[in-house]
C-alpha cells in the first residue's frame, strides 16, 4: 500500500551557552506500507494501550544511516507514531512504528 506522510527529525540546538533544546522539523516523504499490525495490550489496565508493529519503507536519500538517530516519529493515518526501530536496506530504510508519539513537535 502506498504511503504519504512526514518524518519528524529532531536536532539538538544550543539556544544559550550550556542550554540545549530539541528542535523538530518535519520532512514530507513517500513510501510503502509493508505490514500493518495492531496490538491491544490490556494487562492490568482498564483501558488497553494501543500499539503497532507496522513497517513503512521510505527512500533513504537525505535520511541516511548517519541521520537515523534524528528520526523520532512518522505521521501515519493522521497520527504521529514513535519509531521503535530502523532497518537500513539501501536505497531505502524501513521504519517500525510502535505507539503514539508524545514528544516535542514543530511549533
Amino acid at each position: 500500500m502506498r504511503f504519504s506522510g512526514k518524518l519528524g527529525l529532531v536536532q539538538q540546538t544550543e539556544v544559550r551557552p550550556g542550554i540545549w533544546e530539541e528542535v523538530v522539523t518535519e520532512v514530507p516523504v513517500l513510501g510503502t506500507v509493508r505490514q500493518v499490525t495492531a496490538v491491544l495490550n490490556g494487562e492490568g489496565n482498564v483501558l488497553p494501550e494501543y500499539t503497532s508493529t507496522t513497517s513503512i519503507t521510505v527512500p533513504a536519500r537525505g535520511v541516511g544511516p548517519q541521520d537515523n538517530s534524528m528520526i523520532r516519529y512518522v505521521t501515519y493515518k493522521g497520527l504521529r507514531w514513535q519509531i521503535n526501530s530502523i532497518v537500513d536496506e539501501p536505497p531505502r530504510i524501513v521504519l517500525y512504528i510502535g505507539e503514539v508519539y508524545r514528544g516535542p513537535t514543530p511549533e
